[in-house]
């Protein structure tokens, strides 16, 4: 009556497993500590010495008697001048504003619109001399163009960075939007990300999605959004970066397309990515996503008491640890559950010893490691990883129950006796 009443669970419904000794090496699971940071420098453009001009920038000019017009004899007018915003580091400016247009045309009175795409300001200085002079509209060969910058041109794009709503559970998930308008020299994912609350945090991916809007030729969008809805999208053209998975439990090596690309932050040690600066550069349009990560948890049960933990990203959690964390150490009682030594533990009975791992494979299938407690103790290679989604068991060894019955036992047949004596 004692033996079933008291819930034997080693005896009665025993579990088998693998011991950790006897498991293979990519069922032991990956250390995250050993996880590196991308350098913050690989998501950057490198600054140039030099601002070379493109599509959106607005020029001051100024050429004596051509802009503004004016008679040789008049009185030459003094060009305004510009000062900039409080947020923008160029110094002042001085010209007519004169906005260069697509593909880097620039058109001024009396001559041919040309391109200055990539030049420098001296170089489209120079370039605006040499063309007056081949219309010989200057009056004077020294006649030299003031060409300054009075604003840079900037490029518009939306960053989207998933959270979790307050008062809410970590499930519920809204995305925050955040337009900005960032100037050139500075339109890289490293800027984006900054002015948006920094690198992902603990509650996010360690990993950020650009989609490269901008990239996607008109024909193409309706597919290429479909196939991304349907998760089946696939490259349309071949990119120029080989980039890996940010997934902490799986690096992928291959090759994304260029429209989408994944740029991981966090990575195995001697595997950085090969970034292309191309890629981490952002243009008109294009959109940064930063998914929140998903609630990773693992499970208790037998003596340890049921619930839900979660993982730590970017640290490891072992087994001892993950006991602990669900509130029992190694020298802690059993919980509620029971079993045959549930309750004389306390009396200097044995402890329970006996920790399954009930791990989920990626075919859907479950695999039972059986972890002996007190050799985690004193080995390393014993206490094992905890894994997303493991459920931990505690069980009493058959011996440690046996034992605990016994004492169990003698004490309950020594108290009945001692009352039988004062009778």
């Amino acid at each position: 009556m004692i033996l079933f009443s008291t819930g034997c669970t080693s005896l009665l419904t025993p579990m088998e497993g693998t011991p950790v000794s006897h498991l293979p090496a990519e069922l032991l699971g990956i250390r995250r500590s050993e996880y590196v940071n991308v350098p913050a420098v690989m998501l950057a453009v490198q600054p140039s010495d030099h601002y070379q001009l493109d599509e959106g920038d607005i020029l001051g000019v100024y050429i004596e008697s051509v802009l503004p017009f004016s008679s040789p004899t008049a009185i030459p007018q003094p060009p305004p001048v510009h000062f900039p915003d409080s947020d923008s580091v160029l110094p002042p400016s001085v010209g007519f504003p004169i906005a260069v247009q697509e593909d880097g045309m620039l058109s001024l009175p009396l001559i041919d619109p040309f391109s200055v795409k990539r030049m420098t300001i001296d170089q489209a200085r120079t370039k605006i001399k040499e063309k007056y002079i081949e219309k010989d509209v200057l009056a004077s060969k020294n006649i030299v163009p003031i060409v300054t910058l009075i604003r840079e041109r900037t490029y518009n794009v939306t960053v989207l960075r998933e959270s979790a709503r307050q008062g809410l559970s970590p499930n519920d998930q809204s995305a925050r939007g955040t337009p900005l308008k960032l100037p050139a020299y500075q339109n890289d994912l490293l800027h984006a990300l900054t002015l948006t609350g920094g690198l992902p945090g603990v509650n996010e991916k360690s990993e950020v999605t650009i989609f490269k809007t901008s990239r996607i030729p008109l024909h193409l969008r309706t597919q290429l959004m479909a196939e991304l809805a349907s998760g089946s999208c696939q490259c349309i053209e071949q990119p120029e970066l080989e980039c890996y998975s940010a997934d902490p439990m799986m690096i992928d090596t291959g090759v994304e397309n260029q429209y989408v690309i994944k740029v991981p932050l966090r990575v195995p040690p001697n595997r950085l990515p090969t970034i292309n600066p191309r890629d981490v550069e952002l243009a008109e349009g294009d959109i940064v996503y930063v998914e929140s990560r998903e609630s990773e948890l693992f499970y208790t049960g037998g003596l340890l008491r049921g619930g839900q933990f979660p993982i730590p990203r970017d640290y490891d959690l072992d087994v001892l640890g993950a006991m602990a964390l669900a509130g029992m150490g190694i020298d802690s009682q059993g919980g509620s559950a029971g079993g045959i030594g549930g309750g004389v533990a306390g009396l200097g009975g044995a402890k329970p010893t006996q920790l399954f791992v009930i791990r989920k494979l990626p075919s859907g299938r479950t695999f039972n490691i059986a972890v002996d407690l007190q050799l985690a103790l004193n080995s390393s290679a014993e206490n094992i990883l905890v894994q997303p989604g493991d459920t931990l068991v505690l069980r009493y060894k058959p011996h440690e129950e046996l034992l605990n019955f016994g004492l169990g036992t003698f004490f309950t047949y020594g108290i009945s006796q001692l009352f039988n004596q004062n009778r």
